[in-house]
């Protein structure tokens, strides 16, 4: 490999890896207002806007096709191009769920919500969120099959976990809104919220499955939308 074609490989791996982690902050301050049970300060987390994620995707997008012009990369590098250029659109999915949930949130807890039977639910979800998406961005620094193994099977565990996790609340707000109809409307809302952090599981193991590909190879078709 031509020390040219490793420093923009180099690069596109740092910007995909700025991206992922400006995400992963995000969510990590969702988490700890969450904990501190003060909803009010979602409402005070710096939001990915689009034109900001659009502008770092469009970066590394460019970044790759100028390498798929100018070099042949070898299979592994090849891989991880590849598997780049579907990793933006999932860092860009978490990021649209992340705005929903600190925009749509607050707005769902009305005076009449018990609050605290809501984040008993919503703290464990995000919290298991936060872990399989720190997990999957384990995934780009490691190169090791035996440790890109194991990161891997946390963020599956994670992400079963918060599925889990979701049925419950489901079918816990299911029979609060049975037993209290006038607040349908909000459990209703809250549902939604919440199932805008179970999509980020979802989204970070669709990541983990991409890097998992890259590093290690197989099958790309463990990748699931």
């Amino acid at each position: 490999m031509l020390p040219t074609e490793k420093e923009k490989l180099n690069t596109i791996l740092n910007e995909v890896i700025k991206l992922g982690m400006t995400t992963l902050t995000m969510n990590q301050f969702i988490l700890e207002s969450l904990e501190s049970c003060d909803t009010c300060t979602l409402n005070e987390i710096e939001k990915i806007t689009k034109k900001e994620r659009y502008t770092s995707i469009d970066k590394i997008d460019n970044l790759i096709i100028n390498v798929f012009a100018l070099y042949t990369p070898e299979a592994r590098d090849l891989r991880e191009l590849v598997a780049f250029l579907k990793i933006t659109n999932e860092f860009d999915r978490i990021a649209n769920s992340a705005n929903s949930f600190i925009r749509d949130f607050p707005n769902a807890l009305s005076d009449e919500i018990d609050k605290d039977f809501i984040l008993e639910y919503a703290i464990p979800l995000q919290k298991s969120s936060v872990n399989a998406l720190t997990h999957a961005l384990k995934l780009f620094e490691l190169d090791d099959k035996e440790s890109v193994n194991e990161h891997y099977k946390l963020v599956v565990i994670e992400e079963s976990k918060n599925d889990d996790l979701y049925k419950i609340i489901e079918k816990s707000l299911l029979k609060k809104i049975n037993n209290e109809l006038h607040l349908s409307k909000e459990y209703q809302d809250i549902m939604e919220a919440l199932r805008r952090l179970e999509k980020i599981a979802d989204r970070a193991l669709n990541i983990a499955n991409l890097m998992h590909y890259a590093k290690v190879g197989g099958e790309i078709s463990k990748f699931t939308n």
